[in-house]
């Protein structure tokens, strides 16, 4: 189980994480830009096309800033609840652009009788690569995320445990040190005095 946490927390992983938000972010491009042709040259609007452009600006947006954060020593994996919930916004326009352009029914579909079969099939592979690397992140940066609490625990109980035996060693010397002051004070030592010896207790 360590090493599993240590492999999900290596610069490999990092590097892996870094390469898939590059890819994501590519296919936001991709998509906000054919996307934004459909709607400006063909003036159509539906619902499944508008979607579909916000989701993608959405992304785009999101993942022009934060795609270099598994640059960072100190990166956690605090992607991972943003990746699960882009990942269901993605597999949602997916599904969308699928009953638009798959088969024969590009023609008739968002937006309708337009032969851009090529452009509409491009939308649909882009929502599979972008949707496919977003759920592989969420699984990544969620292991990452769950490893890094996991070594924190571990930390926080060895230091409670350190100072509980720091404490005892502390009470212990001090204790001692009462037992033995307590024998000096009832330790009897002779005093000469030159005419005749005396007792003193210490």
């Amino acid at each position: 189980m360590n090493a599993a946490r240590n492999i999900f927390d290596s610069r490999i992983v990092r590097t892996l994480l870094g390469l898939h938000n590059f890819i994501i972010l590519s296919s936001s491009i991709i998509l906000t830009g054919i996307l934004s042709y459909f709607l400006h040259r063909y003036r159509y609007r539906n619902t499944h096309l508008v979607y579909e452009e916000v989701i993608a600006v959405l992304t785009l947006f999101l993942y022009l800033f934060l795609s270099f954060l598994p640059a960072l020593k100190s990166y956690r994996g605090y992607l991972s609840p943003l990746n699960h919930i882009l990942s269901y916004l993605w597999l949602t326009g997916l599904i969308f652009s699928s009953q638009d352009y798959s088969g024969h029914r590009c023609l008739y579909n968002s937006p309708p009788y337009v032969n851009r079969c090529r452009l509409k099939h491009t939308i649909q592979s882009f929502w599979i690569i972008g949707f496919a690397y977003l759920f592989l992140n969420s699984i990544m940066e969620a292991l990452m995320w769950a490893g890094s609490a996991r070594r924190d625990q571990l930390g926080n109980e060895i230091d409670n445990t350190t100072t509980t035996k720091n404490r005892g060693l502390t009470t212990t010397t001090t204790t001692g040190a009462g037992t033995t002051c307590g024998t000096c004070n009832n330790t009897v030592l002779p005093v000469h005095n030159g005419t005749g010896i005396h007792t003193t207790t210490v």
